[in-house]
């Protein structure tokens, strides 16, 4: 069996990406093991930036997903002087612009369930008549040779392929994955009650714990969604701590400028392990989103950075081939070769930043203490650093 491109994952990225290269008039044959009503039940909290709001208006249209706009981003340290605020303008009692007119009146970014945003793109996959989708079938072997890849299914099935996109996640599966390491910290996700919420408010407190984030919950005025990073013991102690202890230790951790949580939902634990891989183009075969990287939820960018994955590759493989025809084989490789140099600064930069904000933030030492509080007094009151701040968050690293 013949395809052009073979997609190996079916998730949020790869549906993605295979929707970009239809568009472009490329056809490709998507495979995920896992049937599309399991996706459908995942009931994970996505935070989309601008940039991925426009990738996905673009390819859905605008209003098609229910979200929560996050319109400010309210960032600060317990114990520690010091809060920046991103995000339009809004107005004070008096009357008076309080935040930078530079952002606009487009909300900084979204949220989406997991689940809602699956099911958009799996109605978009299936009017596209470019797109051949197949699940469950799981991926058994995959081989290159000079002028095609071969995909081996798991009924048998062969599939002859100029490129082949693994989009299926698990960075550490690879051998030359970087920064691999045991699970040492874990996401504690749970949804809050609060009273009192802005509309289109979202937080991020850093502690000496672990970064704490609220998001927004589509649908609700008062939920927000929490992401509380915390070292692996610490994380279960606190998952299996009955609900009136456990709020009041989220509400110390908010301080005395926040109302306390009045409920919390059902909780769940997820391990934190950021990876990256350093070679994602394997002559046919390429790596992108979670296959090529995994980052710290802090500032919810790993989601974005697959997205700008996409964005990049189809436009790689459109622009060195014309637009026209992918069964011209030799310029498959050439593509890859300029994808992996126009991502590399953008999966060097936010990974990093990603990676070194927690561990700066739980720093002790004063000198540090006083260095983060006079970061994020500059970030609140210097315009141009926070407008390039803002910017590497809801668009990433533009070359």
């Amino acid at each position: 069996m013949t395809s052009r491109i073979a997609i190996l994952g079916g998730g949020p990225v790869g549906m993605v990406t295979a929707l970009l290269l239809a568009r472009r008039g490329i056809a490709a044959a998507l495979y995920d093991a896992r049937p599309i009503e399991d996706l459908r039940r995942d009931r994970r909290l996505l935070a989309l930036s601008r940039g991925s709001l426009q990738i996905l208006d673009t390819l859905l249209g605008a209003g098609t997903l229910p979200m929560a706009p996050i319109r400010r981003v309210h960032v600060s340290s317990r114990g520690h002087a010091g809060a920046a605020h991103l995000g339009p303008p809004v107005t004070d009692h008096a009357g008076d612009a309080t935040h930078d007119p530079s952002f606009g009146t487009t909300p900084v970014g979204a949220t989406v369930w997991y689940a809602d945003l699956v099911a958009a793109l799996a109605r978009a996959i299936d009017a596209e008549p470019r797109i051949v989708s197949e699940r469950p079938r799981r991926v058994l072997g995959l081989r290159q040779y000079p002028d095609h890849v071969c995909v081996t299914l798991d009924n048998d099935t062969e599939i002859t392929c100029a490129l082949a996109i693994d989009a299926e996640g698990g960075p550490d599966r690879h051998r030359n994955a970087i920064g691999a390491a045991p699970v040492r910290s874990h996401a504690l996700l749970a949804d809050l009650t609060l009273d009192g919420l802005t509309p289109g408010d979202a937080f991020e407190r850093f502690t000496d714990d672990g970064p704490f984030a609220l998001l927004p919950v589509p649908g609700s005025r008062r939920q927000m969604s929490m992401i509380w990073c915390l070292p692996s013991p610490l994380a279960h102690t606190r998952h299996q701590l009955p609900e009136k202890p456990l709020l009041r230790e989220i509400a110390q951790t908010l301080g005395p400028r926040f109302l306390a949580p009045t409920a919390i939902g059902s909780r769940n634990l997820f391990p934190l392990r950021p990876t990256r891989i350093d070679r994602v183009c394997e002559h046919r075969l390429v790596h992108i989103g979670n296959s090529a990287q995994v980052l710290h939820p802090v500032a919810g960018q790993g989601f974005n950075l697959g997205l700008r994955d996409c964005v990049c590759l189809v436009g790689c493989l459109t622009d060195t081939m014309a637009g026209t025809d992918i069964r011209r084989t030799h310029d498959v490789p050439a593509a890859l070769a300029r994808y992996a140099a126009t991502r590399r600064l953008d999966r060097a930069v936010v990974p990093a930043l990603t990676g070194m904000l927690p561990q700066l933030f739980s720093s002790a030492p004063l000198p540090i203490a006083v260095a983060r509080s006079a970061a994020l007094g500059a970030l609140d009151l210097l315009p141009n650093v926070r407008r390039a701040f803002a910017r590497l968050l809801m668009f990433g690293v533009r070359v």
